[in-house]
């Protein structure tokens, strides 16, 4: 059964079914489902599913590409030994027929190079779409690759009609795919797999979320206990900048400046620094924060890993891995969740879903018609004044700000919340005098009477709320 993803699948839809000839991009990391995506898009139109090989020269990819396109057109295309070549015979084959041509894991077929998009440019306008009812979809998981030498390159920029950033599934969609589960289940499986589709299906067949992931990710022939060297060998190769600066974010869950994050992972602040975080945050690996108040520009940038699954692999696994891989203990999962450093995790975890949702918030509390900003708002410690981490924020243009509160425990919340609260909404009524600041608490887990009775909060938030 597909699930979710309808914005997505009416706008390549469109492209397929418009008169005129459409490219179409998809990107996201790997296990998101675009291929699925596409699929579901295309239907039952005539369309041709070619793609590339990892980590394979030109001319494999070359033959591999006009073997696939033989096998499915039942027409044997001639040998060829360029681009330019093999997609000639190709539009000659498909002698104006009306086609859907999907080219996958794109950056593979061209090998990180230019040179097939530029061809595969010139080839398309001048021949491939000038039968009518033909369409083009690029896909690719490596993001930085589809973004800036396809997208933006100058072969195609302007010339690509639909772009779809493929993203991990929202509550809501997690819900539709573990349909028997309860709140608490849907919720861990949320914050341990960020809504990967590929992660959602290996854990919905098992017993419970966690007993999946005791077998997928703490048994030697678990699925997920290779899966953080498959999908970050196949985005870096073995560039071990890209790891240090991975692991430098992973212990700092609350995330790092440029500065600090260079210090930690003992990167060069300046060379290829920049290059690697956005490569790394095209991926979807790691996020930027700003605070909502500053701009693009602010030296207050702070990096985070905002991969769940990752983060998970860090805090819990990398360190296990020879313990897991020589069949040792059993139910290791099982004693992690016991543990205080996997609920503090799963409190951060919460605190990201929370912030994944931050529209559906601001539609529950009532002003999403209202311009805001979203996002953190922090400030480091000065002479005289205290630190500060609030992790979302509302700047809202009606002269109120939205603090936002978010905790997930199985005790009762008492009163300590509110001073928790009250000092980080005292620091901002300082720094903005002229504003109203709306307290707001997004909670899983019961909340004690004293704090229903206080009134202090705006709105109480129950998780649940964000799966509707």
């Amino acid at each position: 059964m597909f699930i979710g993803r309808s914005e997505e699948t009416a706008a390549l839809r469109a492209a397929i079914a418009a008169r005129t000839p459409r490219i179409a991009l998809v990107y996201g990391r790997r296990r998101i489902g675009k291929t699925s995506l596409i699929r579901q898009a295309v239907g039952r139109d005539a369309a041709l599913f070619i793609e590339g090989l990892e980590n394979r020269p030109t001319q494999a990819q070359i033959a591999s590409f006009l073997q696939q396109a033989s096998h499915q057109l039942r027409r044997r295309l001639p040998e060829a030994t360029s681009w330019h070549e093999a997609l000639m015979a190709l539009d000659k084959a498909l002698a104006g027929r009306r086609m859907v041509i999907v080219l996958d894991e794109f950056q593979w077929l061209a090998n990180y190079r230019q040179e097939l998009v530029s061809t595969l440019k010139m080839v398309w306008e001048n021949h491939l779409s000038r039968k009518p009812g033909r369409t083009l979809i690029l896909c690719g998981s490596i993001a930085s690759f589809m973004t800036t030498k396809v997208l933006k390159s100058s072969a195609f920029y302007g010339r690509i009609d639909v772009v779809v950033h493929l993203q991990g599934f929202r509550l809501a969609e997690t819900a539709r795919m573990l349909p028997k589960r309860g709140l608490q289940e849907i919720l861990d499986a949320q914050c341990l797999t960020g809504g990967v589709p590929k992660y959602l299906e290996l854990l919905s067949s098992a017993p419970s979320i966690t007993l999946g992931m005791e077998k997928e990710a703490f048994r030697a022939d678990g699925y997920f206990v290779e899966e953080y060297e498959r999908i970050f060998t196949s985005h870096f190769g073995n560039n071990s900048e890209f790891q240090r600066l991975i692991r430098a974010l992973a212990s700092a869950p609350y995330g790092l400046s440029r500065r600090d994050l260079a210090a930690a992972a003992e990167v060069d602040e300046g060379g290829m620094l920049s290059q690697r975080l956005y490569d790394l945050e095209a991926a979807g690996f790691i996020s930027s924060q700003r605070p909502f108040d500053k701009g693009a520009e602010t030296r207050l940038l702070r990096y985070h890993l905002s991969d769940p699954w990752i983060s998970f692999y860090h805090a819990f696994m990398r360190g296990r891995l020879r313990q897991i891989r020589e069949g040792g203990r059993r139910n290791l999962f099982t004693t992690i969740r016991q543990g205080g450093a996997f609920r503090a995790w799963m409190g951060r975890a919460f605190e990201l879903v929370c912030m994944r949702h931050c529209d559906q918030i601001a539609h529950l509390i009532g002003f999403s018609a209202i311009d805001y900003d979203a996002g953190p708002w922090f400030r480091a410690p000065r002479k005289g004044i205290s630190g500060v981490q609030i992790d979302l924020a509302y700047d809202r243009k009606d002269g109120v700000i939205t603090l936002c509160e978010m905790k997930r425990q199985t005790a009762p919340l008492g009163r300590s919340v509110i001073a928790e609260v009250e000092r980080k909404a005292e620091l901002l009524r300082q720094e903005y005098p002229r504003r109203t600041i709306q307290p707001v608490l997004v909670v899983d887990g019961p909340v004690s009477k004293e704090i229903e009775a206080s009134g202090y909060f705006f709105r109480i938030i129950q998780a649940a709320e964000l799966m509707k």
